[in-house]
């Protein structure tokens, strides 16, 4: 083998080590609130962490002074896999779940950002615990964001390297200054807007814990709330005004953001995949909101423009707040939800689905075929950006769009096995596939997914992981291929 376990061990006892130390935050409001048996489980919780991950660097430290591509690959997937594993922890030394698969789906749905749950009632679980489970999901969208500007452009998979084409690396052995400003650009600017957002809400009226909870749910897309109802809980619009915009600058491609440091407002006005976000949502918008105006909901005209834009910006963002029960919109106002979910935010922003980038080619891609058949002697590339996108790189999002049809199916089967109605299979998968969150029919707006078998959370947490990292990364560990040597 040309890659090294060993040095990928050495990233993943770190990355436990960190762990270990975010536990302590939950501690500390365990024990303000009174939450002793919590604080109990945290501690036994960190302790196993810590040991363990300082055991690994510590055996592996003098490992992995330079990466190829496929430890790349396997560092991604075992970032999310043992994060996911060990922080599954605190659910199950707390006495919040009965089994490690509940522990560790609740956990896998955090890092992963999709805010899907088996808890029923989130109001009796302990403070401190709410807020772990709200600091797994930030945890895992600053994550995403760190790889995806630093590391998935080098391995090829994530939508940068289909808006900036260029060809995977053959090592990973440093990165550039301007990878490296951006880095530090993107978590400085992310833990600022978490911080804005929590100074704007609590300005509103909500209470400071709630502020925590909603903008880290927020800013990473992954919607957790401490309340049953979620948004719903606070009335007014005044929340789902703060919330709607962040989700708006969050679900953007957070590299244009250090782009506009340089070239202005050109960084967003001729960035094809932004312009394509927007008029998607717009149009969106203008759908649900006349289907919901001309049939009799009971609300005002404000109410259903500020329910219909929020809904939408959120599943679009798969941020997956929830402003109204959706399950009882007209059938087409849903089906806009559903296309929607398949869609997603933009490449390197902390929203996941397929990113609208491959849309934008894919779309590229059929007029270009079109006026091929027309015009048969005219050789005319797909361009993106004003740029010419590489043959492979059309041909590596069409496989990944097909990639994606397929797991849904995969997905959608095994859910079948739950006897269950056959749209809430196919619904439910393309929402954890996505990280959404919400879903229809029995497992309702809240991604309530508590009754299902063990072997289906199994499952459907490996679905929410490959998602997140956009399935080749995980896939491609099931390859021969992979574990042989070159």
């Amino acid at each position: 083998m040309n890659f090294r376990i060993s040095s990928v061990l050495k990233i993943v006892g770190f990355l436990l080590v960190v762990l270990s130390v975010a536990m302590l935050p939950p501690v500390f409001v365990c024990m303000y609130h009174g939450e002793h048996h919590a604080a109990a489980g945290f501690g036994h919780a960190i302790w196993n962490v810590l040991i363990v991950g300082a055991a690994l660097f510590l055996l592996f430290r003098h490992h992995g002074k330079k990466y190829r591509v496929r430890d790349g690959f396997l560092i991604l997937a075992a970032c999310w896999f043992f994060a996911s594993l060990f922080g599954s922890l605190p659910y199950y030394y707390a006495g919040l779940v009965d089994n490690p698969v509940d522990a560790f789906f609740e956990a896998a749905s955090g890092f992963s950002t999709t805010g899907a749950t088996v808890f029923d009632d989130v109001e009796v679980i302990p403070n401190g615990v709410l807020l772990w489970r709200s600091m797994t999901s930030w945890l895992g969208g600053m994550g995403i964001l760190v790889f995806a500007v630093a590391l998935m452009p080098t391995l090829g998979i994530n939508g940068t390297s289909v808006a900036e084409p260029d060809k995977p690396s053959v090592t990973i052995n440093s990165f550039s200054p301007k990878t490296l400003r951006m880095v530090s650009g993107i978590i400085v600017g992310y833990a600022a807007l978490t911080l804005l957002e929590i100074i704007l809400l609590a300005i509103g009226g909500m209470g400071l814990f709630d502020s925590v909870i909603h903008s880290m749910g927020t800013v990473s897309t992954g919607g957790f709330s401490n309340y049953n109802d979620g948004i719903l809980h606070f009335g007014g619009i005044y929340a789902r005004v703060i919330i709607l915009i962040f989700m708006l600058i969050v679900g953007t491609n957070f590299t244009m953001y250090y782009s506009f440091t340089r070239r202005g407002i050109r960084a967003f006005t001729e960035d094809s995949e932004f312009k394509a976000f927007w008029l998607i949502a717009v149009i969106a918008f203008a759908i649900v909101f006349c289907g919901l105006y001309f049939i009799d909901t009971g609300w005002t005209r404000p109410g259903e423009a500020a329910n219909s834009a929020f809904q939408v910006v959120s599943i679009l963002t798969t941020t997956g707040y929830v402003s109204d029960n959706f399950t009882a919109w007209p059938a087409f106002c849903q089906m806009i939800l559903v296309l929607l979910m398949f869609i997603g935010g933009c490449s390197s922003s902390s929203s996941s689905g397929n990113k609208v980038v491959r849309f934008v080619v894919i779309f590229k891609l059929v007029f270009h075929g079109i006026q091929t058949r027309l015009h048969s002697n005219v050789i005319r590339p797909v361009k993106l950006n004003k740029k010419d996108v590489p043959n492979d790189t059309v041909s590596a999002v069409s496989n990944h769009m097909f990639l994606y049809i397929v797991m849904t199916f995969i997905g959608a089967f095994v859910m079948s096995l739950e006897n269950i109605d056959l749209l809430d299979c196919f619904t439910s998968t393309l929402s954890l596939l996505g990280n959404v969150g919400p879903c229809f029919g029995s497992v309702g707006v809240h991604g309530y997914f508590g009754d299902f078998n063990y072997f289906t959370k199994a499952f459907m947490s490996f679905v929410m992981i490959a998602g997140r990292l956009e399935l080749y990364t995980i896939l491609v560990l099931f390859t021969p291929g992979f574990w042989r040597s070159e």
